[in-house]
């Protein structure tokens, strides 16, 4: 995943947490206002509603003499009372006009009936009809009934009035209580909200500092390994975003650069023997020559059957083999000069085995050959190549005990062809592995060391690689496998950095 889509990640979370901060926040005001404050309200308009019916009337009642204010022997006086003058009428009339708006009011007020009740709000409204149809037949006849019947319209009404309003506020009551407990659960839902908003917040840092900073302060202290000269450092990130294949890219750099050291490292310990070795053999071969001379001289003029004569011959031989070293010590120490062109690795391999079968079977050792997943052809310096291989196979006959054998083994693998020879000798200890190939370097007694230097430039020369793997397989506790893999198709000169590791 990269840092693109983590962070990508991220910003969606953050979105997400605050999308239900805001929406618990704008839930929770719509739900306190549609559960409290809308239903007060309207308590309130039909609370002030009855009580403007309930003052009305009880105008209407003082208006006419027949308030619950007055003692029974004044309402009894009043009800023997001739009908009331104009003014009296008139402001009898303009209070049930004003009863008659109210209620008009009311009933535009969506939960009136709800909070007072339906039947009541209609009982309601009937008796106010009652009481204005009642005030004008009284207007009218004057009567002592119809006088009563008004009286107790107007009582009925005000009772009325004041259980529906003991019933409003009962539910009022009710509504506190329900709001409270509302109160208690939206703060329980924004706490929740900001909790989980706190929770998102600490799992972002978490995962910011996972993703950036541990990556990052891992790479920076890496960088500052390699820039004291740790090279051999290596940078672990357990991710594959960007910042791990920027690590990757820091291992690849110093595995480069470490590799680029140890190359100039060698070319310069080469080029430093290398310059001493021809020194040394130009210094050898003017006294050599002249003690071949000598000796041949020496013995031209011994008679026949002297007792000098083998030994001016072991000079000769002497001086002839010390000839051959400086020769190969010269040819460690230059540069490999190839011709490539094709060939066939299945042939080159069979010569080589069968110019040694002669010294294996003098050494009671057989040589064995596997060429049978070689190319047909490959490109390179075949003339190199056979040096090549006749150093390893003879390394192998060196070591190999009698009665063994010594295997070369071909194969093919990713665009490489490579060849195996194995021995069942004493191996190679590890600390060895990689010391075994310097110039110079033997633990064969009488060894010059030059061999299989000789045949890691080769090999590298032709853009191979040569490697060793002790024990030489699976199945066996001693011996040692010489591993080589050479491009099947073109030579190269110098390192190969790109190609596939051995299989050792």
């Amino acid at each position: 995943m990269t840092l693109r889509t983590k962070f990508g990640l991220v910003l969606i979370l953050l979105a997400a947490t605050l999308a239900v901060n805001v929406g618990a926040t704008v839930w929770g005001l719509r739900f306190l206002n549609r559960e409290l404050a809308w239903p007060l309200q309207s308590i309130q308009a039909v609370m002030s509603g009855l009580h403007a019916i309930k003052r009305a009337g009880e105008d209407q009642a003082a208006a006419i003499g027949t308030g619950r204010e007055l003692d029974p022997t004044s309402r009894a006086q009043s009800s023997d009372a001739a009908p009331p003058d104009d003014e009296t009428r008139a402001s009898v009339r303009e209070l049930q006009r004003e009863i008659e708006g109210v209620h008009a009011r009311l009933d535009a007020v969506p939960t009136q009936q709800v909070r007072s009740g339906i039947s009541s709000m209609v009982n309601l409204r009937e008796r106010s009809r009652t009481i204005g149809a009642l005030t004008e037949a009284w207007f009218g006849r004057g009567d002592a009934e119809t006088y009563e019947q008004l009286s107790a319209a107007l009582d009925a009404r005000h009772e009325l009035i004041e259980r529906i309003e003991g019933r409003i506020l009962a539910d009022a009551a009710l509504a506190v209580d329900h709001g409270q407990r509302l109160r208690t659960l939206v703060l329980l839902i924004v706490a929740v909200s900001v909790t989980g908003a706190i929770a998102m917040a600490l799992l972002m840092v978490l995962l910011v500092r996972r993703w950036l900073l541990v990556p990052i302060e891992t790479i920076r202290a890496g960088a500052e390994r390699y820039g004291s000269g740790d090279l051999e450092h290596r940078i672990d990130l357990a991710t594959r975003d960007e910042l791990g294949r920027l690590g990757d890219e820091f291992n690849e750099m110093a595995g480069l650069i470490q590799r680029m050291q140890d190359e100039r490292i060698e070319r310069e310990r080469l080029a430093a023997m290398g310059e001493m070795a021809r020194r040394i053999v130009h210094n050898l071969r003017t006294p050599l020559s002249g003690i071949r001379t000598l000796a041949e001289t020496t013995r031209d003029e011994l008679p026949e059957g002297s007792d000098l004569l083998g030994v001016q011959d072991r000079i000769i031989a002497s001086v002839d083999r010390f000839e051959g070293w400086l020769r190969e010590m010269l040819k460690a120490s230059s540069p490999i000069e190839l011709d490539p062109r094709a060939f066939s690795p299945g042939d080159l391999l069979r010569s080589v085995a069968d110019s040694h079968r002669d010294a294996a079977g003098a050494k009671g050792v057989s040589i064995e050959t596997d060429d049978q997943g070689l190319p047909e052809q490959a490109e390179g310096d075949p003339h190199h190549l056979e040096h090549l291989f006749t150093a390893l196979v003879s390394n192998a006959l060196e070591y190999a005990p009698p009665g063994s054998s010594v295997l070369i083994r071909g194969g093919t693998d990713r665009g490489y062809w490579s060849v195996e020879v194995v021995d069942s000798g004493p191996g190679v200890p590890p600390d060895l592995q990689a010391e075994i190939f310097r110039p110079y370097f033997t633990t064969r007694q009488g060894g010059t060391g030059i061999g299989l230097a000789l045949v890691k430039r080769i090999a590298e020369q032709h853009g191979g690689t040569i490697g060793v793997r002790s024990p030489a397989g699976p199945d066996s506790d001693a011996g040692a496998a010489f591993v080589i893999r050479v491009p099947c198709r073109g030579a190269g000169s110098g390192h190969d950095n790109g190609r596939p590791a051995l299989a050792e």
